[in-house]
This record gives structure tokens, C-alpha cells and sequence, in this order.
């Protein structure tokens, strides 16, 4: 008996968390401070009932299944609407919230935003904001995120107001990984498969030494060998 409703409690775990995660590909990846209140609302729906669905087993299975697909397919078709109207955006979601002007707060959106003089202060620190008179405009987020501008006597030099020529950034791209030659990524790079081998046969005595191996696009290499050892430090 017991191994039975272990059984059963399986495949109702299973079928809830396929269903579920099916339904979350549909609605899109985004992260969980990015989620408007409707999005949040559903989200914690569906994680009810998902969890129903396992726990209670005089739920009938398919119902919640069912219920599952209405409740992800409503956002999925509100969202969609949102996009198209907006009108409809504006009513499902945040508006972004200006707090502080030219240096001033603004305190009706202060209190809009629910925030107090303390936690705009601690908001713009995170954004290395320590003089709120160096600040053009700050603007709270839909998100719950502070955007900050500085003023432009306050805002660092860049090589384009200095007029200087600086070489672009580059991106390294993983190409040996605990061992394993990343032959898709140096494909990426414009390696030819006789490059691939040749590279290859240069490294063979040392690859398996290699945690992880970068290169840029001028195919300069950098190595982390596996036999790396941190040192002991006090980090508080």
C-alpha cells in the first residue's frame, strides 16, 4: 500500500511540474524582480495549485492539470494584449515613478511609491549616489529598480568626450572547459576543422590539466589550470 501511494505521489509530482513548466515556457522567461503584480498574481496561482495537485490526492489530477493550462494560457493572452495595447499595458502594470529632479525630491511620488526619505537614500547609494544634488533625475522602475542620472559636472570623463580612440572590448569565449575542447566555440571564432585539429594536437598533453581555457577573437588564450589554490584570507 504504501509503495503504491509513494507511486502515485510520483507521477502526480511529475505530471504537475511537466504541466507547470511547460506553462512557464509559454509565458516567457523573466526574471522574478521583473514580474508585473497580474504576472506575480498568476505566478503564485499556479504554484498553489501545482502544489495541491501533488499533496492533496482528492484532487483530481486532470482538473488541476486543466487548470494549470487556463490559468498560464489567461496570462500568456494578456500579456499578448498588452504588447498590442496600451492602454491595456498601462492598467496591468507599474508606471515608472520620478523621485528626485534636478537634485530635488519629489515628495508626492515619494509617498506614490511607497518609500520613505531613508530607503531613496539607501536606493541611491546602490547606485554609488552619495550627494542627491549631483543627481538629474532619478526614476524608479516598474521593476522596484532605481535608473539614476548624474548630472553632467558630476558624471565621469568617457575617451569619447576626451576624444581618444580606444580599442573595442573584447568578449572571451569559453573554448576549453574541465578538459573538453569547446569545438563549437572555436568554430565561433573562425576556426576551420584543420585549425580545430591542429589546435588540438598543440594541446593534447595539456588539456586534461585545464579547468577552463579562454580566447578572444584575435585567438590570444588564457588558461586556468585545475591545480589552482586559493589563499587564506579574512573576508568579512
Amino acid at each position: 500500500m504504501a509503495v503504491e501511494i509513494l507511486g502515485i505521489l510520483v507521477f502526480r509530482a511529475v505530471a504537475s511540474i511537466g504541466v507547470l513548466f511547460l506553462v512557464h515556457l509559454a509565458m516567457g522567461q523573466r526574471q522574478i524582480g521583473e514580474l508585473s503584480p497580474f504576472d506575480f498574481a498568476v505566478s503564485i496561482t499556479i504554484g498553489t495549485i501545482a502544489g495541491a495537485a501533488i499533496a492533496d490526492q482528492r484532487i483530481e489530477l486532470g482538473n488541476a492539470l486543466i487548470s494549470l493550462i487556463l490559468v498560464g494560457g489567461m496570462q500568456v493572452l494578456l500579456n499578448y494584449g498588452s504588447l498590442k495595447s496600451r492602454r491595456l499595458h498601462k492598467k496591468i502594470n507599474f508606471e515608472p515613478i520620478i523621485l528626485v529632479e534636478e537634485g530635488q525630491v519629489i515628495k508626492a511620488n515619494l509617498h506614490k511609491a511607497r518609500l520613505t526619505v531613508e530607503m531613496l537614500l539607501q536606493l541611491l547609494r546602490e547606485k554609488d549616489v552619495f550627494d542627491i544634488t549631483a543627481v538629474e533625475l532619478a526614476v524608479l522602475e516598474p521593476h522596484g529598480r532605481l535608473s539614476v542620472l548624474k548630472k553632467a559636472e558630476c558624471s565621469p570623463l568617457t575617451p569619447r568626450q576626451c576624444r581618444l580612440t580606444v580599442p573595442d572590448n573584447d568578449v572571451l569565449v569559453p573554448v576549453i572547459m574541465e578538459g573538453e575542447l569547446q569545438e563549437k566555440a572555436l568554430v565561433q571564432l573562425g576556426f576551420t576543422p584543420e585549425q580545430i585539429e591542429a589546435f588540438r594536437h598543440e594541446y593534447r598533453d595539456v588539456l586534461r590539466n585545464v579547468f577552463i581555457a579562454f580566447m578572444d577573437k584575435r585567438h590570444q588564450l588564457h588558461i586556468v589550470k585545475e591545480e589552482v589554490q586559493g589563499t587564506e584570507r579574512f573576508l568579512h
